[in-house]
């Protein structure tokens, strides 16, 4: 009650800001107020929100304030020129990029070619330990023969490389500016809005940027962000017209605001929720174990539990690959087997079952039904599954990449290659399930140098083969669900999760 009444207030005291000091006389006496397009967003509680630190949250924030290289159409999927309006490779070792011209920072200087290379450069900074350091690792040199073109030699062939740029860690930073020291206090950008006031988790106001390199963009004035720590309260700022837009809602109010006059329910894409099996502690380093768990599920019972059909809204396997990728694998689902479970678990030493902890994001759309349904589900079998449910960002920072057992929102990376090595090579910086497979290592990285489609893929098969056979992870697959004001027009979110407020207007 007490932080919806501050946002009230400070909403209150923005709206008053917004209407003072853009007054325009129009006969003796008389004012007219040139009222600004402000959309107003209720985001999570951010963690860090400098690139490279990133942990995914506040999309709003950061989106709004940086550019990428390149871009993804929202609506085709295709590729599209951001920052880097041409790029190619004639054998997928050395790339070279062509810069958009005229480009400025917020801060006034000149966006170059010293730009790009200081932030690709950066990534390999240890004292920074940035997120995508194994992705860049392959870069054997940065060359800059003019302001605005970039020729990167790889180590090498890396044929989808340009696909890195996409992710959310790779907003183009300025080389002038000192991001160690402002990037969490003042984040600056080329993006479509700037920074004007920032206060550290409760809110952000940014404005427009009048000198944005896209003609016509953006469409609105202002963006209000608050960090509001619950999903209720953010549907309660919805519903009382303090807010515009609260994304990562739960199936439940989605269900709720249907056919409800004045709200819309957007899904721009689904997203993962990887139930992650720790491979180097007990019990989940006996495969046996995790076979056991795997033939105790019934991929229906966990669609419903998620307000959706096995196949329509919900779809379920057991390797980190999408079922939307072009890369999936169909492999056959197991079927659930409750007898052949007890049997690998009695053949691994726990012939009267096994208490284990799982931890997961209990405000995270999705986290509690799922927990509840594992639980269900894998009691018969004799997993005593002890339900550790925290807020998403007291998870993240202290129980996330540290639990036997957890429950964790991913979202799609374009080329799954980018996610293996985040998330499943040995040395991945966000390997939570901490898998070491030789074999898998191997073939992620194949995958990444292979030039031949047919044996790429190939490669993902036997991949996702080694998945179901010895796998880490569940990959539960549910709709990313954002509720607006019927007034937001022109959402756009692509699946590199980058939401493009920039074309978003009120109408």
């Amino acid at each position: 009650m007490k932080k919806t009444m501050f946002l009230a207030i400070c909403l209150l005291l923005v709206t008053t800001l917004i209407f003072s000091g853009c007054a325009t006389e129009e006969g003796e006496g008389e004012v007219v107020e040139e009222e600004k397009m402000v959309i107003r967003v209720a985001e999570q509680v951010p963690n860090l929100i400098t690139p490279g630190a990133w942990d995914g949250q506040a999309f709003s924030l950061n989106s709004s304030i940086y550019d990428y290289l390149i871009e993804m159409d929202a609506n085709t999927g295709e590729l599209v020129p951001a920052l880097a309006t041409e790029w190619d490779s004639p054998d997928g070792k050395v790339w070279t990029l062509k810069l958009r011209q005229g480009v400025t920072f917020h801060d006034g200087t000149d966006f170059t070619a010293e730009d790009v290379k200081f932030t690709l450069e950066r990534t390999q900074d240890p004292d920074l330990g940035h997120l995508k350091a194994q992705d860049f690792q392959v870069i054997e040199k940065i060359e800059t023969p003019d302001d605005y073109t970039v020729v990167i030699t790889l180590t090498e062939a890396f044929p989808t490389f340009v696909y890195l740029f996409t992710d959310y860690n790779v907003a183009i930073l300025s080389s002038d500016y000192d991001y160690g020291m402002l990037g969490e206090s003042a984040p600056m950008g080329t993006g479509a809005f700037k920074l004007e006031e920032l206060v550290p988790k409760e809110s952000a106001m940014l404005v427009k940027n009048e000198n944005y390199w896209d003609s016509g963009l953006p469409k609105a004035d202002e963006l209000l962000i608050y960090f509001v720590p619950d999903i209720d309260s953010s549907i309660s700022l919805l519903e009382a017209g303090q807010v515009d837009i609260v994304p990562q809602i739960s199936p439940i109010i989605a269900n709720r605001f249907q056919g409800i006059e004045g709200f819309t329910i957007v899904s721009p894409y689904q997203e993962s929720r990887f139930i992650a099996l720790a491979a180097d502690r007990e019990p989940f380093n006996d495969n046996d174990v995790r076979l056991a768990f795997k033939y105790a599920m019934d991929p229906e019972f966990l669609a419903n539990a998620c307000q959706g059909v096995l196949g329509e809204s919900i779809f379920y396997n057991e390797t980190p690959i999408v079922n939307a990728l072009a890369q999936y694998k169909e492999i056959p689902f197991r079927g659930q087997d409750i007898e052949r479970s007890k049997e690998l678990l009695a053949e691994a030493g726990y012939p009267d079952g096994l208490t284990v902890e799982l931890y997961y994001a209990s405000d995270h759309p999705y986290g509690t039904d799922i927990a509840q349904a594992l639980k269900e589900l894998a009691a018969p079998a004799g997993f005593d599954l002890d339900l550790q449910g925290f807020p998403r960002d007291i998870y993240l920072s202290q129980y996330w990449m540290d639990a036997p057992m957890s429950i964790t929102g991913w979202g799609v990376r374009v080329d799954p290659s980018m996610l293996l090595m985040l998330a499943y090579h040995s040395e991945g910086p966000w390997n939570e399930s901490h898998m070491a497979d030789p074999e898998v290592d191997e073939l992620i990285d194949k995958i990444r140098s292979e030039l031949d489609p047919a044996v790429r893929q190939s490669h993902y098969d036997r991949l996702q083969e080694i998945f179901v056979e010895r796998g880490t992870v569940i990959n539960l697959q549910v709709p990313y669900l954002v509720a607006t004001s019927t007034s937001v027009q022109d959402y756009r979110q692509p699946v590199t999760m980058l939401v493009q407020l920039k074309h978003a207007y009120i109408e």
